[in-house]
């Protein structure tokens, strides 16, 4: 094994502390430009382990920027292609990947246990869900961003410090993908991109998070790097009162005997009788047929592209589709993970007197997974 002289000339850097590099767990939030060189620079520092999440597969636009993506991989899951990709690069670190949205891929647990969190995302709206789920995890967060000759991260500590959406309007933090007007309801064109930036960022990323890692000062909590005027210089920001990613969740009340991967006739069975539990994110349901009153499986004609419209089984009468985050609106042998629930979520779960309990579902492999 060559991990002993591998990370030699590091060691030799004042305060550092290789084996808390390899006791640390990172969860990286998308592995596009920035994700691939943040896992990257992590993997050759000797961080010990990395969950990827990105829901997205590889594709040609992706190879100018991404140095962990070959022609080969042009279809491919952007996190196996990575975890692929690092294993060759003989670290040791362990990945894994989690092909999914952020909510649906990394659970409230795991990140409150992880060391740190890294934000590697493309758009606001993934940036703030980023931010509000970190918030109610009270994790570590180092999130970057790039423009076309700028970038910017922004670090998210604690509670009491100001945060990225401190620095957004009301109106800003609300980002959804609805349009809020005709004039936007067409899709948004490709934004502009190159390695430059990306690169750069990312290393300020890299070192910004290693120094947290190794309990070094880092003195600002936001980063503007400039390729036009040739600046780097910390942005001053105020936390703002209003702003609503300042209360994390209080400790979780319990552990239950489930596993995201189980059914959800297994998580009622492990919740006090009269137990209202939901997720963080909706998943779609359907209502009673309107004509003969049949209910129709929800799964029933969504997978084809282009996809076709519901129709009840029974008289073949077009269904309305809706949603829900109430689990008791979905099948009891639908899995929990098909429904969008992430490993080592924390659910809030209502009580027949009314009471909200935060419950984190178990780790581990569960006997129903696949």
């Amino acid at each position: 094994m060559l991990h002993g002289e591998q990370f030699a000339r590091q060691r030799l850097i004042d305060g550092w502390d290789q084996h808390a590099l390899a006791a640390a767990t990172v969860i990286v939030a998308g592995v596009g430009a920035l994700g691939n060189e943040v896992a990257k620079n992590l993997a050759l520092a000797g961080v010990g382990r990395l969950i990827l999440c990105d829901p997205d597969v590889v594709e040609t636009t992706n190879l100018n920027r991404t140095v962990l993506f070959t022609p080969g991989d042009l279809g491919r899951p952007k996190v196996a292609a990575a975890a692929a990709a690092i294993a060759r690069l003989g670290s040791g670190t362990r990945t894994e990947p989690r092909q999914a949205t952020l909510t649906a891929g990394v659970g409230l647990g795991e990140l409150a246990d992880a060391s740190a969190v890294l934000g590697c995302l493309d758009s606001r709206k993934a940036r703030l869900e980023l931010l509000g789920r970190c918030a109610l995890a009270d994790a570590l967060l180092v999130d970057g961003g790039t423009g076309p000759w700028s970038g910017e991260v922004r670090i998210r500590r604690s509670a009491a410090e100001a945060c990225y959406a401190c620095t957004l309007s009301a109106f800003d933090r609300g980002e959804t993908d609805l349009p809020r007007s005709c004039a936007e309801a067409q899709p948004p064109g490709a934004e502009p991109a190159s390695i430059a930036t990306s690169a750069l960022t990312a290393s300020w990323m890299t070192v910004i998070l290693l120094r947290l890692l190794l309990r070094q000062p880092v003195s600002f909590g936001m980063l503007r790097i400039d390729a036009e005027t040739g600046t780097t210089a910390p942005v001053a920001a105020v936390r703002d009162p209003s702003c609503c990613h300042h209360q994390p969740l209080p400790p979780a009340d319990g552990v239950l005997p489930v596993r995201h991967r189980d059914p959800v006739s297994a998580l009622f069975s492990a919740l006090p009788e009269g137990s209202e539990p939901t997720t963080w994110s909706v998943f779609p349901v359907v209502a009673p047929c309107l004509h003969c009153g049949h209910e129709t499986g929800y799964d029933n004609g969504r997978s084809t592209d282009p996809p076709t419209p519901l129709r009840c089984e029974r008289c073949g009468a077009i269904q309305r589709l809706r949603s829900s985050n109430r689990l008791a609106d979905a099948g009891r042998d639908d899995r929990l993970a098909d429904l969008g629930v992430a490993p080592q979520e924390i659910l809030p779960v209502r009580t027949r007197e009314g009471n909200y309990l935060w419950l984190r579902l178990g780790a581990g492999s569960s006997s129903a997974s696949a």
